[in-house]
């Protein structure tokens, strides 16, 4: 999809569209950390 395609003039842009909220993504970043605390947990006790 290119910068003229017609989607961009109904409020499709490149942050709404093609990436991942903020929300979403530190949703992401603490289930991780959870994940990796929990990983260290059980191979380290």
């Amino acid at each position: 999809m290119d910068a003229n395609h017609p989607s961009h003039y109904v409020g499709q842009n490149v942050n709404t569209v093609d990436q991942l909220s903020s929300v979403t993504l530190l949703g992401l970043a603490v289930f991780g950390a959870v994940v990796v605390v929990l990983a260290n947990w059980l191979v380290f006790g």
